[in-house]
């Protein structure tokens, strides 16, 4: 049976749980230690997340686990998740999940959403982007330094 509790979040109460589960065997970071980092963030990340779509990337068991994306907000959120529906390009729509607080953030991350994946564009302007994102993340072998060096010999890392 999983250990539950529950924050309470600006009047808002957030039911956690398994707060000792590792998500990241390397380091022992928990569920728990998750939670903690995005409270203490929050101020400086909430205002890039308002109003954008987010597609949540959850690891139920861990960095190490298997992984998957769910664009769908789930039917099971709490009424205070914000959702938004976002047109899909062949018709339709797709209701994703928004973190306008910090409140929606915790119960995210309590799904093991360890990504945020949000749109580059606020709703409802879905055709006028308000970011630019770099991915940098190359793969083995190469890393951050190597990406800091720029391109390399062909067949060189």
């Amino acid at each position: 049976m999983p250990e539950r509790s529950e924050l309470t979040i600006g009047g808002t109460r957030v039911e956690v749980s398994n707060l000792q589960k590792v998500f990241y065997p390397q380091t022992g970071f928990t569920k728990g230690d998750v939670i903690d980092y995005y409270i203490r963030v929050a101020p400086v990340l909430l205002p890039h997340l308002e109003a954008r779509p987010i597609t949540l990337k959850r690891y139920p068991e861990g960095v190490e686990g298997l992984f998957f994306y769910e664009k769908r907000c789930p039917p099971h959120r709490p009424k205070w998740v914000k959702t938004m529906n976002v047109p899909r390009s062949k018709g339709g729509a797709i209701n994703y999940c928004v973190m306008n607080g910090l409140p929606a953030l915790i119960w995210a991350v309590n799904l093991a959403d360890l990504e945020l994946h949000t749109f580059l564009h606020r709703m409802p302007k879905v055709d006028r982007p308000t970011a630019l994102a770099f991915d940098l993340d190359p793969g083995a072998p190469a890393d951050v330094v190597v990406l800091r060096r720029g391109p390399a010999p062909e067949g060189d890392l």
